[in-house]
């Protein structure tokens, strides 16, 4: 369980990874790059596995930030989703691309706050 945990860790970093460098290309085309998205999806979704391989090894799970975290992830995909969507129909959706890094970097902290 612990190799699976430390994998699915390096991936949930990857995905913040995307987010980051999908938000910095953005800059090009004034829209949001789909990396951006994947990586709000993948952030969701390794989160959430996460969760599940810490309580089936019997960890101790601070459920409050599980919670927010997830509150707020779903925030993010909501964002990016609704920024590709609008980009899609050539509408300006750069200030949800944003609003979805800000939250993403919101999220990091907390989840940085939540592990000492």
């Amino acid at each position: 369980m612990a190799t699976t945990f430390t994998v699915l860790g390096l991936m949930h970093w990857l995905g913040l990874l995307l987010i980051l460098v999908g938000w910095a290309m953005s800059f090009a085309a004034r829209r949001i790059h789909v990396l951006m998205v994947w990586g709000a999806r993948l952030q969701l979704l390794i989160g959430l596995g996460l969760v599940g391989v810490l309580e089936m090894s019997g960890g101790t799970v601070n459920h409050m930030m599980v919670g927010i975290k997830l509150l707020v992830a779903v925030a993010v995909v909501g964002l990016c989703e609704a920024s590709n969507a609008k980009a899609k129909r050539g509408q300006d959706s750069f200030t949800l691309a944003h609003a979805a890094l800000g939250l993403t970097l919101v999220n990091t902290v907390i989840g940085l706050g939540f592990m000492g």
